[in-house]
């Protein structure tokens, strides 16, 4: 399918641009704070993290959502940006679609994820289950189960949780930002074997509204159906 759409496929279906030259840098550093000497004792200032309450919170608030709309902005390695719609009908439906003009629409139907090069007048697919969306989108969600989960903290107002695939299949890593309330993931970070790292912002979010089913389904062009009954 070629570097693009690995990379797509790696980065939750958002794609990160090809050609570019440096990686970007701003994903947060995992670093625990030192305490001073001359601080208050250790037990009345400092509040162990529990990751596995952590971890816990995050799958409750995933298992939670059925439906989901959100504006997504897209940082590429190359700091270009890109923005669009994402909607989410779980388990195993999401749509990413991308404002003009950008060509492509990813859209993953329950099975196989879909993605439309409306340039190149093509339709890839590929298993969901292979793919990185289906540790959000599986009926029920364990990350710890589902990704190889090598960290889990809490900074800058967010809680961070580093994956990869548990398979090593996949090269690379994600991070994802959760909201440390609410455990609402509110962006993520990804980052390719060659260390270029592409950043996906949510905004605008809403939760339980009505979707038509038909944003989850994407028809093939109608030369490769025809191709396919020859």
């Amino acid at each position: 399918m070629g570097v693009m759409m690995i990379e797509l496929l790696f980065s939750l279906a958002l794609m990160a641009q090809n050609g570019a030259d440096t990686a970007a840098d701003s994903a947060p550093a995992d670093t625990t704070a030192e305490i001073s000497s001359d601080s208050a004792p250790a037990e009345a200032d400092v509040t162990v993290f529990d990751t596995d309450a952590a971890l816990a919170g995050v799958n409750g608030w995933l298992n939670s959502v059925e439906t989901y709309r959100a504006r997504f902005t897209q940082i590429a390695p190359d700091f270009s940006a890109s923005t669009g719609i994402l909607s989410i009908r779980r388990p195993g439906r999401l749509r990413f679609e991308y404002d003009a003009p950008s060509p492509l629409l990813v859209v993953a139907d329950g099975t196989t994820v879909a993605i439309e090069d409306a340039d190149l007048e093509t339709v890839d697919r590929v298993p969901l289950r292979s793919t990185p969306l289906w540790w959000i989108l599986k009926p029920d969600v364990n990350l710890a189960e589902d990704a190889n989960v090598t960290d889990v903290w809490q900074e800058d107002g967010y809680i961070y949780v580093a994956a990869r695939d548990r398979n090593e299949e996949m090269d690379g890593t994600a991070l994802f930002a959760f909201n440390p309330e609410s455990y609402a993931l509110e962006e993520w970070f990804v980052t390719d074997s060659l260390g270029y790292t592409t950043r996906v912002s949510l905004s605008d979010v809403e939760t339980g509204m009505r979707l038509n089913p038909r944003l989850f389904v994407l028809d093939e062009p109608e030369d490769d159906r025809r191709g396919r009954r020859q």
